[in-house]
């Protein structure tokens, strides 16, 4: 713990930025330290894609590790210049801003604001799995009370208590919390709907074509995905494989993804995320953040044309980073492929010494077009 503790004081003085790994799980946040407290630290946050998203309020005790350097933090900055040279959209600085003293519990100054706020915050709680977000409602010297908000079920409305020395980490004032702070407002509005899912039997191609025609929002489910999916619209579909245009977790523009039909579990057509999703899109839209502006967003796809072979000879043309999932891999091989030919080509992987060798055949999805390939082209270009 003391030297945890060092460590953190070493990055606020210096003003470093560092990665904070958390026990027990493979999660870790990156950015600034602004506020140590006695038992808690609290950290100005950067996403994945370099961009400023919120900040995260954690104890002591739920830090394993922090680091100083190394190859991620190196290419964390180096996205942070490319989101920053290129003006990378997010939203304006959140108001009121927060303010702290380090002098005093974090953990009550903020849960105070919060409640002030109304703004949605994200808690996860010691021997507990799971993410709980809502509003703070009541706090007291020790503890908090929080209106429960499930963005993936309208239904389960519930207040819980929570206890300062069980909570672990608290994010706040990020994009997406912003996002559901706004959805939240709306809560009496807000209409629970049936999720209606699809298994795949084969007769999905009709399924995703009438999708197609209604630009339908939904949901795409590989199989044996461990829980991910996809959302977005379909852009083309034949017999063996559907384009789609994909939304991330804000509602922003999230690439395409082209997926083998049969490596498909099933489609939802209609769910309690997807309007959450389609809230957060719309507010996106609204306010000129649906995309980031080096990304082409109004692509159109072939539906007659091979599709697997035709996105990869052109990825391979303008050497295009595009992550590729095959059916004997369970890792997603990301990567500028080369040499296509009949059968197959090769992916040039920047963890692999030489081209991995793949298969049409093989190939489950494509995905490409999303900001973290544009990020990995702009680093392998920096390199040369």
């Amino acid at each position: 713990m003391d030297a945890i503790l060092m460590s953190l004081m070493t990055a606020l003085n210096e003003q470093l930025l560092i990665n904070v790994y958390q026990r027990d799980t493979d999660d870790f946040y990156t950015g600034y330290v602004k506020s140590l407290g006695k038992q808690r630290v609290l950290l100005a946050t950067y996403n994945d894609a370099g961009i400023a998203d919120g900040a995260v309020l954690i104890a002591f005790s739920a830090i394993d590790q922090v680091e100083f350097a190394g190859d991620d933090l190196v290419d964390m900055s180096f996205r942070m210049r490319v989101a920053a040279e290129e003006n990378f959209v997010t939203m304006a600085e959140p108001t009121p801003k927060l303010h702290f003293d380090s002098r005093s519990s974090l953990i009550h100054q903020l849960a105070v604001q919060a409640q002030r706020s109304g703004e949605v915050i994200l808690v996860i709680l010691a021997d507990d799995d799971a993410y709980l977000e809502g509003q703070v409602t009541a706090v007291a010297a020790d503890r908090m009370t929080l209106s429960i908000f499930n963005k993936f079920n309208y239904t389960d409305v519930r207040y819980m208590q929570a206890d300062f020395s069980d909570v672990l980490v608290i994010e706040f004032q990020g994009l997406e919390l912003h996002l559901e702070s706004a959805l939240v407002q709306k809560r009496d509005d807000l209409r629970h709907v049936a999720t209606q899912i699809v298994q795949n039997d084969g007769q999905l191609g009709p399924i995703l074509t009438a999708a197609q025609a209604n630009n339908t929002l939904l949901a795409a489910i590989p199989k044996g995905g461990d829980d991910q999916f996809y959302v977005g619209t379909v852009k083309a579909v034949n017999d063996t494989v559907a384009v789609m245009r994909l939304k991330d977790m804000a509602g922003q523009f999230g690439g395409y993804v082209a997926v083998r039909l049969t490596s498909l579990q099933s489609v939802t057509l209609a769910s309690d995320y997807l309007q959450t999703v389609q809230a957060y899109s719309d507010w996106m839209t609204a306010n000129h953040l649906e995309k980031q502006p080096v990304l082409n967003a109004d692509r159109e796809f072939d539906s007659s044309a091979d599709l697997f072979r035709s996105l990869i000879q052109e990825a391979a043309a303008f050497e295009r980073v595009v992550r590729v999932r095959t059916k004997t891999d369970d890792e997603h091989l990301m990567g500028v492929p080369t040499a296509p030919g009949p059968a197959g080509f090769e992916m040039k992987v920047p963890s692999e010494d030489e081209p991995v060798a793949v298969t049409f055949d093989d190939v489950q999805e494509i995905a490409f077009g999303h900001i973290y390939a544009y990020l990995q082209e702009a680093r392998l270009h920096y390199e040369r």
